[in-house]
């Protein structure tokens, strides 16, 4: 049986409560699965944590395209290699871009008055 209650609270103060609610659950989780994943992997661990197949795995280590490392015939990642592996894929934003690009042309021009 559930348990209901009415409270008086204003929409800022529900919405203040369900993203603390949230942050304590989704915090819970989170913690829960960094728990379960040791920080060697092994082929099938590494394939389950990156969501690709065990074949496409396999070509991207023997194209060298993804860290890891051998032990007699079997392959191994550090879980916090693949994690920054994942990070360096990320697509900058418009902003970014336009950002790097006012840099390296300023950069550029006091190199060239210089």
């Amino acid at each position: 049986m559930s348990t209901q209650f009415l409270t008086n609270l204003s929409e800022q103060e529900f919405k203040e409560f369900l993203k603390d609610a949230l942050k304590e659950i989704l915090s819970e989780q989170l913690g829960a699965v960094k728990q379960q994943l040791p920080d060697i992997l092994n082929i099938k661990e590494a394939s389950e944590f990156l969501k690709l197949k065990i074949t496409t795995l396999y070509e991207k280590t023997s194209r060298k395209q993804i860290p890891h490392f051998k032990k007699g015939n079997k392959l191994y990642f550090y879980l916090s290699e693949l994690q920054n592996w994942i990070k360096q894929g990320k697509v900058k934003t418009r902003e970014e871009i336009e950002s790097e690009a006012v840099t390296y042309t300023l950069n550029n021009h006091l190199k060239k008055a210089a």
